[in-house]
């Protein structure tokens, strides 16, 4: 009897003290997979305060009460979709780093790949209008533009150079 207890004793004292110097290894854990998290989810939205500045980078009260926010409903258990409407619902898809494409937004995403398509565009129809009919040689196109033929420009520049060396 006396040996059974003793062996109860042993083996629940050292259970114990198993999970005694295991519940501090995985508080770690999962205060580090928190942060982790909180960080990605503070550097995806805009600090309402500091422009140009994420949540994760700015040292605002705002931004600081922010994160505090973003801390307490990842402890909770909210994943990173819901804490960024929350977000969205009180500051509008401003506070996001990278707006959705829709709406409004829509323009801004698709409007520069626009205007550099109708430049290069408008460019190559210019460079096209002014080379002259395609299969003419440079001094035909020249000639045809009331330009004066390559041949008389070059035994022009050959006279002002031997002029210059004299």
């Amino acid at each position: 009897m006396k040996r059974t207890t003793f062996l109860l004793l042993t083996a629940s004292s050292a259970l114990i003290a198993l999970l005694l110097s295991i519940t501090p290894l995985y508080g770690a854990t999962n205060t580090e997979k928190i942060d982790t998290e909180l960080m990605k989810i503070a550097s995806q939205l805009m600090c309402p305060v500091c422009r140009g500045q994420s949540v994760a980078e700015s040292n605002s009260e705002l931004a600081t009460n922010m994160r505090s926010v973003i801390r307490t409903k990842l402890e909770a258990g909210q994943s990173r979709e819901q804490i960024k409407q929350y977000f969205i619902d009180r500051y509008g898809d401003s506070i996001l780093g990278a707006p959705p494409a829709r709406g409004a937004n829509l323009l801004l995403w698709f409007l520069p790949a626009a205007l550099v398509l109708i430049g290069g565009v408008l460019i190559g129809a210019k460079i096209y209008h002014t080379r002259g009919e395609p299969g003419t040689g440079a001094d035909e196109g020249a000639e045809k533009h009331g330009v004066e033929g390559k041949s008389d420009y070059v035994s022009k520049l050959k006279k002002d150079l031997d002029d210059y060396d004299s």
